[in-house]
């Protein structure tokens, strides 16, 4: 359905436009602002069915996910394996004067650059040496230089991690790990089965996973919910009830900023919403499987895995 038809839609079922008069201009800008902001929610609530993506990445204790950009690298950052990869790297000019660039075979060391020759453009790497602590700068290079970075479209929200084996195919799912909140994170053993994480930008997370949790042969499986893009001259192919409830959504938020009904029309239409918010939340709720319960604790609680592979530990 088009964005255009689901906005003429819910204007005229709170008598907001007549039915077939076109909408205004202004009232068409402020609509696909609410719709936006109600995909955006209902997708954020795990509403959204369509939008729930995994995908497989290697282990790693910090994994970067990132779309379009990329802000945790730093502005005027430059990260190089060797040196001679930096050496044989053309550098900008207008840059140079800021620019950091770190080795990943020379330790303890940032590099920064000056101009050798003018005529030819040639340029040389100055090294300075740096001890613990170390400046700031360098502290977050070297975070950034240590991470896993693996591409993934959209990422608007990341909904849980599993570590899967490798072995044949399909990936045969070991175990899920509980995610905890950034700030209690370092409170857990390096063997916990926790994750956590920060979005740092839009598509960007950075995922930190204890470094013990998984065998050699193993990844990870991060499901997400992909972002919604849309303009007004889209057309969303999506299931009937969907487009009901955003239909309803937008009809509520619009009455509220266009007041045109009384106070029990109101309360009907706001208890419409919830009863279409329910009626797509049910069925997922009826979709998940009943496991045992993995969890772990600092009383050494045992998970599934352990009764499984017999490997818990007192």
């Amino acid at each position: 359905m088009e964005i255009r038809s689901i906005i003429t839609e819910a204007c005229t079922r709170i008598n907001l436009v007549p039915r077939r008069q076109a909408v205004p201009g202004d009232i068409v800008e402020n609509a696909y602002r609410l719709l936006k902001g109600i995909v955006a929610k209902y997708n954020s609530d795990c509403l959204l069915s369509w939008t729930q993506k995994s995908v497989i990445v290697p282990k790693s204790p910090v994994i970067h996910i990132y779309d379009e950009t990329d802000v945790i690298k730093g502005d005027n950052n430059l990260y190089f394996d060797t040196v001679a990869e930096m050496n044989s790297h053309i550098f900008d000019l207008n840059e140079i004067d800021k620019l950091w660039c770190i080795v990943k075979e020379v330790p303890n060391t940032y590099y920064t650059v000056q101009v050798e020759t003018a005529n030819p453009l040639t340029f040389v790497t100055i090294p300075h040496e740096v001890q613990d602590p170390y400046p700031q700068r360098y502290q977050e290079m070297l975070a950034y230089q240590d991470m896993l970075h693996f591409q993934v479209r959209d990422v608007a929200k990341i909904n849980s991690i599993y570590v899967v084996s490798e072995t044949g195919q399909p990936y045969k799912e070991f175990y899920n790990l509980d995610f905890v909140n950034h700030t209690d994170y370092d409170r857990f053993m390096n063997s916990s089965r926790v994750f956590t994480y920060t979005q740092k930008s839009e598509g960007e997370w950075v995922v930190e996973i204890k470094p013990y949790i998984y065998l050699n042969n193993n990844r990870l499986k991060i499901t997400y919910n992909e972002s919604i893009e849309f303009d007004i001259d889209s057309e969303l192919f999506v299931p009937d009830n969907y487009i009901e409830l955003l239909i309803v959504a937008l009809a509520h938020k619009l009455a509220l900023m266009y007041p045109r009904l009384d106070e029990s029309q109101m309360n009907r239409l706001q208890q419409e919403v919830q009863v279409l918010v329910d009626n797509v939340r049910t069925p997922k709720a009826e979709d998940r499987i009943l496991l045992r319960n993995n969890y772990w604790d600092d009383y050494g609680c045992m998970t599934q895995y352990d009764l499984l592979t017999g490997g818990y530990m007192v």
